[in-house]
């Protein structure tokens, strides 16, 4: 074998472990890359997944409608997989602890608010200024009123919510139903709020329609209901039940004064069945409260400004009779302004 031949062997045996080396090299290098992408998506996955959010819920006063509301909020938070610390608080039905809360809320630098009622809606709203916390109201009647948003269609200072208007006219025409000779229906409402105020103005225009009179007493703390029943008694043949908080708080009170009167008595609000008032077509405070989660569940995790979800109404309705008060007034269950109903014994 010629020396010539012979050097480019061993050349060329040379290199095969430099090539083999490179390769090993550069497959270490592709794994490495590989492990590190696949490492780094699932700490990113991992980082989704475990994002979690601090929402502070305002409660006006502890009641069935609005302690519902909360309860569907708190549900369709899991149910829509929100992971959330819920920083709950009642402000027991004063406008100053309703303050307190939310600028403690503002403080603690929550990621959201969840307000139940008009005037803890309003004192959020205020706490909430200057800052970049969202609020979602619930249970609000008129927040257009209330001067929570400048129009249904118009959330673009971060407030948005669900808002509890019942069909007025629908309940008003079952004391039609129930009475066709009725003349006079009363209310009572607290007057230092303003929630209230918008629905006995509403319902003023609305029976006017109708050839109705409403009659209303204002009230400024639970001790003045019996007084306002009593009245009402002396000028109404039925009593209408509008989502005010002071009334709703003491409610089992009001259905049973209101039965010794022998008054008919209708209500926007279903819970209220369920405490004696003798009939309702109204709003589900459980179905609104639901709403307000999906809501926030849009704003925290699918990062939906604001501003692109206007305020929404009520998406159901729910008809309720108390049979027990409706026989003890003397109507049976075929009545025909109970058909469709559901049954409270």
């Amino acid at each position: 074998m010629k020396f010539g031949k012979i050097k480019k062997i061993i050349a060329a045996a040379m290199c095969v472990p430099m090539i083999l080396t490179g390769c090993a090299q550069s497959a270490k290098a592709d794994t490495t890359s590989n492990e590190t992408a696949k490492t780094e998506t699932q700490a990113s996955e991992q980082s989704q997944t475990k994002e979690q959010f601090t929402i502070g819920i305002a409660q006006l006063i502890q009641h069935p409608a609005l302690d519902a509301s909360r309860q569907g909020f708190i549900d369709e938070l899991k149910n829509q997989g929100v992971d959330a610390v819920l920083v709950d608080q009642n402000a027991q039905g004063e406008i100053t602890n309703a303050q307190m809360i939310a600028e403690k809320f503002v403080k603690d630098d929550v990621d959201l608010i969840f307000t139940i009622a008009t005037l803890t809606s309003q004192a959020a709203k205020q706490a909430i200024e200057g800052t970049e916390i969202p609020l979602v109201f619930t249970a609000v009647t008129d927040p257009v009123f209330s001067q929570l948003v400048t129009a249904m269609d118009v959330t673009d200072n971060n407030i948005t919510g669900v808002v509890d208007a019942a069909p007025i006219k629908e309940n008003l025409e079952l004391f039609r139903e129930l009475n066709k000779d009725i003349k006079t229906v009363g209310i009572i409402y607290n007057t230092g709020e303003s929630n209230s105020e918008v629905q006995v103005n509403q319902t003023k225009e609305i029976a006017a329609e109708m050839g109705l009179t409403i009659e209303t007493v204002g009230i400024a703390t639970v001790n003045d209901i019996p007084q306002a029943v009593d009245t009402i008694s002396k000028k109404a043949e039925g009593l209408y039940i509008i989502t005010d908080n002071m009334v709703a708080s003491s409610i089992s009170l009001v259905a049973k004064l209101a039965m010794e009167k022998s008054l008919i008595t209708v209500s926007a609000d279903g819970t209220h069945v369920d405490e004696g008032i003798m009939v309702s077509k109204g709003i589900s405070f459980y179905a609104i409260g639901k709403q307000s989660a999906i809501i926030a569940k849009q704003i925290l995790v699918d990062k939906v400004p604001v501003s692109e979800i206007p305020v929404q109404t009520s998406p159901e309705f729910e008809k309720k009779v108390n049979l027990k008060t409706a026989a003890a007034l003397g109507f049976e269950k075929n009545e025909s302004a109970f058909e469709g109903a559901d049954f409270v014994e």
